[in-house]
């Protein structure tokens, strides 16, 4: 009976939007940068060296701020 209703049940099957897409691949390339960088175009390789610069420039402005 569990499997019927499964079946029953449709899927709605939805493509994603560009910011979900960017979302998802800024999260990826995160947490795995060097396959990020093997695998990108060098356009996003600069984007990703300016993001992970701005992030520590913004992380080390915020800790002697608040010191």
């Amino acid at each position: 009976m569990l499997d019927q209703q499964r079946m029953s049940i449709p899927q709605r099957n939805r493509s994603a939007n560009r910011c979900e897409v960017l979302l998802g691949r800024a999260l990826a390339a995160c947490a795995h940068p060097l396959a990020a960088w093997r695998s990108t175009a060098r356009s996003f390789r600069v984007l990703l060296l300016a993001g992970y610069f701005a992030a520590g420039y913004i992380t080390v402005l915020a800790t002697l701020i608040l010191l």
